[in-house]
């Protein structure tokens, strides 16, 4: 690891209700961790088949087996089951003195329940996290810590909305295929340097033709790889948005500079980024709805691993049935790649898509 090498630590954290922010500003370099979904030993040692994603086991067996040497710390937050159940896997791992070199890994407990006490319940946990930080570097992080890091994290949520932006519209500049490693490249790399390089790739895309096809959005389990939007894209298709933190969702609004800016950025992570289940249910489904009317037909993301949206998803098929707009079900893992069969029914469910005005 590059920052590593440098002489700058880095903070693991598994998605993004973490505050990159505060990261940044007691001086580590935050870095979301997406390791290749392999051969898991350790995680096939101690995690429970079917309980856990490919994604999940990937992290718990490098975080365990001490492969990632160049990892200080590890910020997991509470606010999806997966993410939680890690955390316990962890910290269990390392109770029993089983795990090598592990780093310290810490829950940042955000409640997803919307409500005055949750919300301030995540202001004092973000207080939490400030004073564990400040503990484990031996540093104060200061307003203008705080202020320069939240500079830098804006900068790049304005460069993501111009690059969402040619995906808006009836003639999309940039595909879906393209657009979820250009978006993703933000939760790897150092903020600083993204905003121009983002704007150079933006440059280019805006001049070029438009993509061509029926304009579908993508609901379900976080895609952490762009293989369900290349199997779309390949059927006379384009994705142009995902109800997903990896993609459409990914950093949310500019957050507000104010006098307290740590509640500003506690807030932002409370209020503004999506999880699997935000209550109330209005709120979370506010953003889909609003998405929905703009395409010509959503597609539902629900593989084998999915123990979440499964819940909800007759409810929000029969919602978008009653506002006539069409949907597809995905129940196969797109990593593995989709079979002939779903590719057919893919096909056929694009082909029969009424165009939208």
């Amino acid at each position: 690891m590059e920052k590593d090498r440098a002489g700058i630590p880095v903070a693991g954290f598994t998605s993004n209700t973490v505050p990159w922010e505060l990261l940044r500003a007691a001086g580590y370099f935050p870095l979301v961790l997406n390791p290749p979904c392999g051969p898991a030993p350790l995680a096939s040692q101690f995690m429970e088949d079917g309980v856990f994603s490919a994604r999940m086991r990937s992290i718990f067996d490098g975080v365990s087996s001490g492969a990632w040497q160049f990892l200080k710390l590890v910020v997991i937050p509470r606010t999806s089951e997966p993410e939680h159940k890690l955390y316990l896997y962890l910290r269990e791992i390392a109770r029993h003195g089983m795990g090598k070199s592990l780093p310290d890994v810490y829950l940042y407990n955000l409640l997803q329940a919307r409500s005055p006490e949750g919300e301030e319940y995540g202001i004092q946990r973000t207080r939490d996290l400030k004073q564990y930080l400040e503990e484990s570097t031996g540093r104060r992080i200061e307003p203008a810590d705080l202020a320069r890091a939240l500079g830098e994290s804006n900068q790049a949520r304005q460069a993501i909305g111009n690059l969402l932006s040619l995906r808006h519209g009836p003639e999309p500049r940039l595909t879906g295929t393209e657009a979820l490693p250009l978006i993703g490249a933000i939760y790897f790399m150092d903020r600083a340097e993204y905003p121009e390089l983002a704007a150079q790739a933006a440059a280019e895309l805006a001049g070029r033709p438009p993509a061509r096809g029926m304009r579908l959005l993508i609901k379900g389990t976080p895609l952490h790889h762009a293989g369900l939007h290349k199997a779309i894209e390949s059927h006379n298709a384009v994705v142009v948005a995902e109800d997903d933190w990896w993609g459409s969702r990914s950093l949310g609004r500019q957050i507000a500079a104010e006098d307290d800016i740590l509640r500003s950025i506690a807030n932002a992570y409370y209020c503004d980024a999506p999880g699997p289940r935000v209550f109330p249910r209005d709120i979370n489904d506010s953003w889909f709805f609003a998405a929905a009317e703009r395409v010509d037909g959503v597609v539902f993301y629900l593989p084998p691993e999915d123990d979440v949206l499964g819940w909800d998803y007759p409810r929000l098929r029969e919602a978008l049935a009653q506002r006539g707009i069409p949907s597809f079900l995905v129940r196969e893992d797109a990593a593995e790649g989709l079979s002939s069969e779903c590719h057919q029914n893919l096909e056929e469910f694009v082909a029969k898509l009424p165009v939208k005005s």
